[in-house]
Parts: C-alpha cells; sequence; structure tokens
C-alpha cells in the first residue's frame, strides 16, 4: 500500500510542469486580503449589530464549510465530480494521519483550494452583499463581503499549515497544534468520512455531533 501511495504522490507532482507552487499561495491570498481592506476601508461608523452580525456571517460560512467538505469533497455530485477527485482518492490518499507533511512546494496543488476558489467564493458573496447595500445597510454588505472572503484566507492558510512541518509559520502556536490534531484525526482512513469535517474551526462539528470520538 505504501508503494501504491507514494506512485500517486509521484504521478501527481509530475504533472502539470507550468504549475507555481509560490504564485498558487500568493495571488489568492493578496486578492482575499485585498478585498477584507477595501471593505474594512470603506465601512461607516460600528454599531454593537455589526459585531453580532460579523460573527453570524463566519457561524454560517463554518456551516458552509462542514457541508461542502462532507457533502461534495467526500460524496461524488455530478457535475462537481473534479472536487471529490482532488480530495478523496488523491489528498486524502497521499496525507494521511502520521504522515501529514508535504515533501515539496508542488505539493501545495494537493493542499490548497484550486487558484480560482478564492475568486468563485467571492463572485458568489457579492450578490448577498449588494442586496444590503441597496437596501440602506452598507455596513452589513460589506461586513457580509469581507468576512466570506476572510474566511476562505483563513481556510487556506490554516489547512496549509496543518500540512507543513509543525516548528513552521504559525505551526507551533497551541490552538493550530490543537487544529492540526483534530484535522489529522480526519485523515485517518477509518474516520474520515464520518468524522471531523471543519478544517478551521470545529464549530460545526460539534453541532453536528461529528467530532471524533477519543
Amino acid at each position: 500500500m505504501d508503494a501504491e501511495r507514494e506512485a500517486i504522490r509521484a504521478k501527481a507532482n509530475a504533472r502539470p510542469g507550468w504549475y507555481w507552487p509560490w504564485g498558487h499561495l500568493a495571488v489568492p491570498s493578496l486578492v482575499g486580503l485585498c478585498t477584507i481592506a477595501a471593505c474594512a476601508r470603506a465601512l461607516g461608523p460600528l454599531r454593537w449589530w455589526d459585531g453580532a452580525f460579523a460573527a453570524a456571517v463566519f457561524v454560517l460560512a463554518n456551516a458552509v464549510e462542514w457541508r461542502a467538505h462532507r457533502d461534495l469533497l467526500h460524496k461524488r455530485w455530478p457535475p462537481l465530480g473534479v472536487l471529490y477527485d482532488r480530495h478523496t482518492p488523491l489528498h486524502h490518499r497521499v496525507f494521511i494521519a502520521g504522515d501529514m507533511q508535504m515533501r515539496d512546494a508542488r505539493e501545495f496543488r494537493m493542499v490548497l483550494l484550486p487558484a480560482f476558489g478564492i475568486l468563485a467564493i467571492l463572485v458568489a458573496s457579492v450578490p448577498p452583499a449588494a442586496l444590503l447595500w441597496l437596501f440602506g445597510q452598507k455596513n452589513l454588505g460589506l461586513i457580509y463581503l469581507g468576512v466570506s472572503v476572510g474566511y476562505v484566507v483563513m481556510y487556506e492558510w490554516l489547512h496549509l499549515a496543518y500540512h507543513l512541518p509543525e516548528r513552521w509559520l504559525i505551526g507551533p502556536l497551541g490552538i493550530v497544534r490543537r487544529l492540526r490534531r483534530h484535522h489529522e484525526t480526519h485523515h485517518d482512513p477509518r474516520l474520515m468520512q464520518s468524522f471531523n469535517f471543519n478544517v478551521t474551526l470545529p464549530l460545526w462539528d460539534h453541532v453536528r455531533g461529528t467530532v471524533a470520538p477519543r
């Protein structure tokens, strides 16, 4: 089985020749961070309910992450089968509990969202934000857009940290170590279809009872 796993890894790393790992990381992150900064700059005076709304959008994003991970990345649903193909038979086959670390920057491709992912989420977040703005809730529209995009950036960087050596970047932080253990448990082939679907904070795993038993 290890030989088969190594063959899958080698095949994934052998293509495509044009792939630029650091661009894959930097460009979507910069798009996300610039969007967040633009939203923050355009905010008017903050009210107490703006903070409550931001928290609600964050929880909604956490629930969407849980649902998408469970139902799109671990089940094949045409025409989104490519999401399953990149995740369960590739990402989960290469990175397993006990051996989660990337060996080469080319493996960013197996960890990060597709490069267009953050743009797709940005585009999907614009209509609800625009509706809030049109109904006189400019701050809420900006908060919805900024938190939605910010959540994706957080997802990307945390997921990357889980698959880097623990001493790199934010890996040594205590909370990141705990989140890494939560995610590594999900990479146990016996548990991955049923437990620990949140990659960021396991809020919705607790709500839905999908935290793996210890």
